[in-house]
């Protein structure tokens, strides 16, 4: 059996401003050191190369952050690197990028760093949505950067944010209406998130909610939001492949289809987490996520990592469980075993669940309590 790929990730945390739900290691420092992080990016992602030996890269995906502000030739330098572990031409790589910062020139700059998939952070196409959730960009700017960028790399995925302060059932359906309008192949549709538990710091509107100075849809709001989306999505041709996620037959995020089938990644740059596994267990490592201690840990010859996590059979069991469940495929029913069954049976009867061929698949009504679903199925002690 051939050893599994693996693919990157490459944390680019320089943002032009910062959204105030925005949880991410983002920066907005000037200037932008951008040969300086590049070189010391290729730099961690080869010393982090051996714990892959034997393995191909498979996808490279350059987060942020905003990496449209990042120069195309410090890219085609990360690019390289990844092309050393084996990502083949043709392989998906994605970028990120802000309205603000995309357009037919830089696009064709991207294309000649190999840059062959972006995705394009809109949020909304709501005037009112996007001001309050403290987005600079207008609806004329997102839809000329989809037009244009589109034009240049055909595969472009969109990011939506429903549950907003001035959103709706209304103005949800009205952007995916929008937006299946547009050349698009991918969508990303993400409620708004401001549980303490989930978030990595305590971001502004979080903050401000708990003071009672803003106020946010209701969660069964939020609910009929999504449930808005998929609906227009599916009836433009777009499949549901995991819960947040729908994409045109064969443009599925095969980068993101690696983190939801438990499989391994080599997290590179300020912020970035990694994962790989070994025996029965796995080592999961997070980086300093403030830009000057990852570059003193790099420029010292160490690995950047703030701190690592070992995991366990049993961590590692129930992190597919949770994964797998998220997506349309499902989770090979076995590994549950039969202390599981009654529990198995109980979600189909409720009808949050299918089991078909042997995998178990949430339904509409069972990914959106997916979390609470895949808990109940959790190993334990």
């Amino acid at each position: 059996m051939l050893p599994l790929p693996f693919g990157i990730y490459v944390h680019f945390p320089w943002c032009s401003f910062r959204c105030p739900y925005c949880d991410f290691a983002v920066t907005t420092s000037r200037p932008i050191p951008g040969e300086r992080y590049a070189t010391a990016v290729v730099e961690e992602i080869r010393r982090r190369a051996p714990a892959f030996s034997g393995r191909r890269c498979a996808t490279l995906f350059l987060g942020g952050g905003t990496p449209s502000l990042w120069e195309p030739a410090a890219m085609a330098r990360v690019v390289e690197a990844a092309r050393a572990l084996g990502l083949a031409p043709g392989a998906e790589v994605t970028l990120e990028a802000n309205p603000e910062s995309a357009d037919t020139a830089r696009a064709e700059a991207w294309r000649r760093a190999g840059v062959n998939r972006v995705s394009i952070g809109v949020q909304s196409f709501d005037p009112g949505v996007l001001h309050k959730l403290g987005r600079r960009h207008g609806t004329a700017d997102a839809e000329r950067a989809i037009r244009e960028v589109a034009a240049v790399i055909p595969n472009v995925s969109v990011d939506l944010i429903h549950g907003g302060r001035r959103s709706s059932a209304e103005t949800a359906r009205a952007d995916a209406e929008r937006l299946v309008a547009l050349p698009v192949t991918h969508v990303s549709s993400y409620a708004l998130t401001l549980d303490a538990e989930v978030l990595a710091e305590d971001v502004p509107f979080a903050r401000l909610a708990r003071q009672g100075k803003l106020t946010f849809p209701e969660d069964d709001e939020v609910l009929a939001q999504g449930r808005a989306v998929a609906e227009v999505l599916a009836g433009a041709g777009f499949r549901r492949y995991e819960i947040s996620n729908f994409a045109r037959p064969g443009f599925e995020s095969r980068h993101n289809l690696l983190y939801w089938r438990s499989e391994d990644y080599l997290g590179a740059g300020a912020g970035a987490v990694g994962c790989v596994r070994s025996g029965g267990g796995a080592v999961r490592w997070t980086n300093h996520r403030e830009v000057e201690p990852w570059l003193a840990a790099v420029d010292a010859g160490e690995l950047p990592s703030a701190s690592e996590e070992q995991l366990g059979p049993s961590e590692l069991a129930n992190e597919r469980i949770m994964l797998s469940l998220r997506t349309a495929q499902g989770l090979d029913a076995a590994v549950l075993g039969p202390a599981r069954r009654a529990e198995v049976e109980a979600l189909v009867r409720a009808g949050l669940a299918e089991l078909e061929g042997g995998r178990l698949r949430l339904t509409a009504a069972g990914m959106d309590v997916h979390s609470a679903v895949a808990e109940r199925l959790f190993e334990t002690g």
